[in-house]
């Protein structure tokens, strides 16, 4: 059997852009007397270090659940089921197969010119949504295309839902009292872009937007 070989770093250049050390990580070494362990996860208990399918260690893994329902098994003569009893919602978790993660947000602030004086009054209103963009390679166990993996990627996109999203990033973005500790994220895009030369590896790009809730009061 042929042996395909291939640098995912090199790929992730020439997919999207730019260069990246999350496959490779690199970091400079610190040197002292007694030099610190790894830290193996953030201050919320988000992993800093994964591995894909194929055993490849890559930096700052990506973690959405996602609520599915599922049909319940037939019930025993036994036992009364009302009718909507038949299906079951469970959580599940998705490592976003070798994920590199950026972050953004802009600030909405009204600028108001003042009569015969240099400059603006700045007025901060708010600070919108932060947008959460997520870059990777979907790989194949074998070499060929990997459709069970893409598969889970659509049934992740088409959630209707808020989804939890687990990073060391965006905890720290995400899980702030100030925001009551909602790490939800809404799915805005999904691009598929084209790579070429392989047919078991599949770039994605997820585009979400975080998702606090509001209690309403009626006055």
């Amino acid at each position: 059997m042929a042996e395909i070989a291939f640098d995912l770093a090199q790929l992730f250049e020439s997919t999207f852009g730019y260069k990246t050390q999350a496959f490779e990580p690199d970091f400079e070494e610190v040197k002292g007397i007694n030099p610190p362990g790894r830290v193996e996860q953030g201050a919320y208990g988000s992993a800093y270090y994964g591995r894909s399918a194929l055993g490849r260690e890559y930096y700052m893994p990506v973690t959405l659940t996602y609520p599915d329902e599922r049909a319940l098994p037939s019930p025993s003569p036994d036992l009364a089921f009302s009718d909507g009893d038949d299906t079951v919602t469970v959580l599940k978790k998705w490592d976003l197969p070798n994920a590199v993660i950026a972050i953004s947000s802009r600030k909405v602030i009204v600028e108001t010119p003042m009569t015969e004086r240099r400059g603006t009054v700045k007025e901060l209103i708010n600070i919108e949504d932060y947008e959460i963009v997520v870059k990777g390679f979907i790989i194949g166990a074998s070499n060929e295309f990997p459709e069970a993996e893409v598969a889970t990627l659509r049934e992740v996109y088409e959630q209707n839902v808020a989804l939890s999203i687990q990073c060391p990033l965006t905890d720290l973005f995400l899980l702030r009292p100030g925001r009551n500790g909602s790490d939800k994220v809404v799915i805005k895009e999904l691009k598929l872009p084209i790579v070429t030369g392989v047919k078991n590896i599949r770039p994605y790009e997820l585009v979400m937007a975080s998702d606090e809730g509001f209690s309403l009061v009626l006055v």
